[in-house]
């Protein structure tokens, strides 16, 4: 059975799961709490991070970008003007 990369969290600096995702060379911290029997979790979980020996990866695209790709009459708008 294969095992998930270890990542270091951004916030708390525990060492957790790289859960796959679809970006590019990027992986999810696996969720965890911030003490072991409270019941929120760390704010770090779930935060994508580049992968340790990725040979390449996928940035984010700028806000302004994302906005367009959601909103596609946005875009055709602003193409024909």
């Amino acid at each position: 059975m294969a095992r998930l990369p270890r990542i270091q969290c951004p916030v708390c600096d525990g060492v957790y799961g790289g859960v796959p995702t679809t970006v590019l060379g990027m992986v999810a911290v696996r969720d965890h709490k911030t003490a072991p029997r409270s019941l929120s979790l760390c704010p770090g979980s779930m935060t994508r991070v580049r992968e340790s020996g990725a040979l390449a990866w996928q940035d984010e695209l700028p806000t302004s970008l994302t906005a367009l790709i959601e909103q596609p009459d946005a875009v055709q708008t602003e193409l024909f003007r």
